[in-house]
Formats: C-alpha cells, structure tokens, sequence
C-alpha cells in the first residue's frame, strides 16, 4: 500500500509540466500568487488521515518517552506508552498513525521544541524529536550518525507509523539528510523506509556553508565570540575533511536532490543571515528543475529559526495548507463546515 503511494507521488511529482512554487499570502486564503496548482484525483487516492487543524482545537497535553539523549518520541494518546521498547505505534492503535519526524536546531530550549510538536500531537500526529548537540554535529560518526541511527531503527520498529512528515529547522536538515545518506549506503535494508515518507518541511535550513554561521550564533550571542568561534570551525572544516567534512558534503548532496524525492514547503526569512533566501533558492530550484513541488514562504523581518514564535497563526496555517496539498489532511474548509 506504501509503495503504491510513493509511486502516486513521484507520478504527480514528475507529471508537473512547469515549477509549482508557491509564495503564499499573509491572510488567508492562501492561495498562489503566479501560478495555479493543478487538482489531481484518481480512484486510488489515499484516504483523509484524522488531522485537523490546531487553530480550531484546545490544546492538549502529549506524553513523550525518551529513548536517548538525542531522540524522544511525543503522543496526544492517552493510552500508556510501554517500557523498553521502541515499539509504540502498535501499541497505540491498530490502524496506521501519521508522523512527523521533527529535526531540531541546535542549542534549542526545550519549551521552544515543544511548541512545534504540539502543533502537530494537536492535529493527531505523534512526533518523534531529534536534536543533535555541537559535539554531535563537529564528531559526526559519534554523535549526528549515531542519532541518524536511532532514527531508522525507529522507523523499522513501527511500520505502522505512516505516512510520515519531516520537519527540519536549521542544522537539522544536514541530521536528515545523514538519516538518507545511511539508507542509500544499505538500501536493501533501509531503502522500504523512503515509501512512507509524503512530505518534507524545512524551516531556515543549513547547508555545510552556514555552518560556521549558524553554530557560532547557536552557541552565544557574544559578537566577539562568535566570530571566534567562525574562525574555528572554517580552520576545522579544512582541517577535518576526512573525519567531519566530507560527512556534511554527502549528506549536503542528499539534499540539493531532494533525496525523498517528495513535495516539500521551505520558510526563511528577508534578513536571516545563516539560512539565506539566496541558500534556499539555489536548493530548492534544483528540485524545480525535476518537476517536484515546491512551495516557498519567505518572511518579513524574522530571525533565523523565530518564524513561527513571531507569525504563529501565520506559520500554523501554512503548514496546514501544505499537509492538504499533499493529501495528508481534510480540506480546512470541510472541517469548518463540519464543526
């Protein structure tokens, strides 16, 4: 059923005769700008999966369990999440659960983290966190791989922890994109993994480029230090090609082709000065150029990662009318008229 799906999307991916990017506007609807997306349907679309919008819900609590210290798993269940086992989607429900694998920028408060996973234990999907520290990020075979790792053996534990979402902030795309680079090295193993997958959603993401930008400012917010701290990491990317860089150039390929090969949506920001509207564009125009759909939100006069603290309202409808797009949620207005 899975793979059938991964199928259905690569096809409307690759029927697309021109770029499908999207710059939407700032009060609903939200709606193109240059361009009009083309409405597929077919007998084999998949069904609505139960999520609906967090704008129109109370809030509610989540339980989380935490398997590392780089990986912790979120749910709005109320049923009790078993001990000593990664296994969780069975033992929540019997039918498939949406997920969203959240990739975490560095030196991220927890109660920031939160917010995010909320937004979608909210919607019906359980959340599986993924942070990765500075240490992980500069000693990739022992720390960023290591998280890498835990997040596959998940995705094998719980099958029926489909379809998935990733959403990534910062350096926490390149913590993806190690995840993929992994998969590709053991396919035959891993490579099932990539049909659950539907959508991608990336928040003031890092290329090996703005590493030393956006570590430095991760880590203070001293301007001497941080350019200290640059100085550093450029001597160190030189330096460490062999044990740290060439670890960022493969998985910095996983994503200029859009490795997932799925639609994805991209948030960045006019004065950002570590993810640059000029970063994403050479990205995600590759992925144009395949024919993949790629929707874009740029915004006005917010810091790196502080998109959705600032535009909140803004930012949860856009994410919202991505996951109707991509068929993943019922039609917002279907869930007005129905509450």
């Amino acid at each position: 059923m899975m793979a059938t799906w991964r199928m259905q999307q690569r096809a409307l991916c690759l029927a697309a005769t021109a770029p499908t990017r999207i710059v939407t506007t700032t009060t609903p609807p939200y709606t193109s700008t240059s361009l009009t997306v083309r409405k597929v349907t077919s007998p084999n679309t998949p069904t609505w999966y139960p999520i609906v919008s967090p704008l129109l819900l109370h809030v509610r609590e989540f339980h989380s369990r935490k398997f590392s210290r780089n990986v912790e798993f979120f749910t709005s269940s109320d049923i009790p999440l078993p001990k000593d086992t990664m296994q969780m989607a069975s033992a929540l429900s019997k039918d498939d659960r949406p997920l969203t694998l959240l990739f975490c920028w560095l030196m991220a408060k927890e109660k920031h983290i939160r917010k995010y996973a909320m937004m979608y234990t909210n919607m019906g999907m359980d959340v599986l966190k993924i942070r990765v520290s500075p240490f992980d990020l500069l000693r990739p075979t022992k720390g960023s791989q290591v998280a890498a790792d835990q997040v596959l053996e998940f995705l094998h534990a719980n099958p029926s922890h489909s379809p998935i979402l990733v959403h990534g902030l910062s350096v926490g795309a390149y913590t993806c994109m190690e995840a993929m680079v992994k998969i590709e090295q053991d396919f035959a193993k891993h490579g099932h993994l990539l049909n659950r997958f539907v959508g991608q959603i990336w928040d003031s993401a890092v290329d090996i480029h703005g590493i030393p930008n956006g570590v430095s400012r991760a880590i203070t917010n001293n301007p001497t230090l941080q350019r200290n701290i640059k100085k550093y990491l450029l001597w160190y990317l030189r330096t460490q090609y062999n044990t740290a860089t060439i670890h960022y150039e493969r998985a910095s390929v996983k994503m200029h082709q859009n490795y997932l090969e799925v639609p994805s949506l991209l948030f960045f920001s006019d004065i950002d000065h570590v993810s640059t509207p000029e970063m994403n564009a050479v990205v995600y125009r590759k992925w144009e150029a395949k024919g993949y759909p790629v929707y874009t939100r740029c915004w006005k006069g917010s810091l790196h990662v502080s998109h959705y603290l600032k535009h909140r309202k803004n930012y949860e409808a856009e994410v919202l009318a991505f996951l109707e797009r991509i068929g993943l949620t019922e039609p917002t207005r279907h869930l007005a008229t129905s509450l």
